[in-house]
């Protein structure tokens, strides 16, 4: 799929959920050593996650460095992508994953630039749920 300016939006989530959902992330249990494969979504639900799950929030956009007398610049392309799992040793598992998945698969018509992250746990009721944020900076001139 082309990167368009008119489409940058919906051309960027779908290639960057295309490269995860290829990816099928999952989470192997350190004990038993079964595995679950990961649900991902496309927004935040109400659904209180029953296995390793994967968020892919909407692309987020900056323009820069116009040229002179052109409306074209410098596009900065952020997008989110949440893990969420019961313990930290799955929601590293998915990270690395999730983060393999986008430095090894290029898109075609911008550059990945860098991946930052962050951890949080979630205590909802009695409900333990670990997470942790990624987000997948890209440049396209």
């Amino acid at each position: 799929m082309a990167i368009t300016d008119s489409t940058l939006y919906t051309s960027v989530f779908t290639e960057i959920r295309n490269k995860i959902v290829a990816k099928a992330p999952y989470v192997t249990n350190s004990t038993t050593g079964a595995t679950t494969l990961a649900s991902i979504k496309a927004v935040f639900n109400d659904e209180t996650p029953v296995r390793p799950q994967i968020v892919i929030e909407p692309v987020s956009k900056s323009e820069s460095s116009f040229k002179f007398s052109s409306t074209e610049g410098k596009k900065f392309i952020n997008i989110t992508i949440e893990c969420y799992y019961k313990n930290t040793l799955g929601i590293d598992q998915l990270a690395e994953q999730v983060e393999e998945a986008l430095k090894v698969n290029n898109i075609s018509g911008i550059d990945l630039v860098g991946i930052t992250s962050d951890y949080a746990l979630n205590i909802d009721n009695e409900d333990k749920y670990h997470l942790k944020t990624l987000t997948a900076s890209y440049d396209r001139e």
